[in-house]
């Protein structure tokens, strides 16, 4: 009988093994997405910036679209040192902490995220199909075959 107990323990012993190379799998794969999510949105970031100064040297120096340009740029930057500067494991803390405390705007958040990721989606797919009602145009979209 203690051959069968320990053939048993060894068994769950080698599941809990596993179960814990596979959880650590996944922590280091989704670290790594993160790490490449942020360096894209850095990149996209320091693009906004840089069009926000060239757009605020289009105006006068001292206008108000060229200060109002500049504090954009700055925000930009400022947020985006934050980004540089701030681990990930800090940031994913930062996000649960700030849930916790507002859950409804968080969840509020997320879902004009959603919307806005399914609207880029579905502008992207390319040719309409078929003739529908977009409310986020406000007119009738035309087939393929109709243009």
């Amino acid at each position: 009988m203690s051959t069968t107990q320990d053939k048993f323990d060894k068994a769950k012993d080698r599941a809990t093994e596993i179960a814990s190379d596979a959880k650590d799998l996944a922590a280091a794969s989704a670290k790594e997405q993160a790490e490449a999510a942020r360096a894209q949105a850095l990149d996209e970031m320091d693009d906004a910036a840089s069009a926000a100064d060239a757009a605020r040297d289009e105006f006068e120096p001292y206008s108000l679209q060229s200060a109002a340009l500049e504090q954009i740029s700055a925000q930009i930057n400022a947020v985006a040192t934050q980004l540089r500067d701030k681990p990930i494991d800090a940031m994913v803390d930062d996000v649960a902490v700030f849930a916790r405390k507002n859950p409804l705007l968080f969840l509020g958040g997320a879902a004009l995220v959603g919307f806005a990721a399914a609207r880029f989606l579905k502008s992207s797919e390319g040719a309409h199909v078929a003739d529908y009602d977009d409310p986020w145009s406000g007119h009738l979209s035309r087939t393929e075959t109709d243009q």
